[in-house]
């Protein structure tokens, strides 16, 4: 008869675990939340540098238009997002939306209002006035809602 032996070899994250010391989850996620802020002023300017960079982008006509736009457009989404600019990170997703749909033609003015809708929500009269910024993602919802149905 065969005797069965286990093995329990040391692991280094359950040993650090066990280990006192560290931080807290809310004092860890405090830190990380002044980190970000730290760099905000950086990234909204980043930001509006991707949406000038939209419009040139969308003043092409060539094939890597859409993956352009979209690259620039899926950026803006993430960082808007990790700002709380809900509604411009909503307007970035929707022009993701409608570039990842395939074929460029007869999208160009949809695109360029979307990019024209980004840049008025950085504005601060418009960042500032939440049925503004209520107001300019209802148009554009509209205006995808109107080009899904006729695809």
């Amino acid at each position: 008869m065969s005797v069965v032996r286990r093995f329990h070899p040391e692991v280094r994250l359950k040993t650090l675990l066990a280990e006192p010391g560290g931080v807290t989850a809310k004092t860890a996620l405090d830190r990380a939340a002044d980190n970000v802020e730290s760099v905000r002023e950086d990234c909204l300017v980043a930001i509006d540098v991707k949406i000038e960079a939209l419009t040139e982008a969308a003043k092409t006509q060539d094939e890597e238009l859409l993956s352009r736009v979209y690259r620039l457009s899926n950026e803006i989404f993430a960082e808007a997002g990790i700002f709380g600019l809900i509604e411009l990170s909503a307007a970035a997703h929707s022009l993701c939306t409608l570039t990842s749909a395939g074929a460029s033609k007869g999208k160009n003015a949809a695109i360029m209002v979307h990019i024209e809708a980004m840049r008025v929500l950085r504005r601060p009269d418009v960042s500032n006035d939440r049925l503004a910024r209520g107001a300019v993602l209802a148009g554009l919802r509209g205006l995808t809602a109107k080009l899904a149905a006729t695809a």
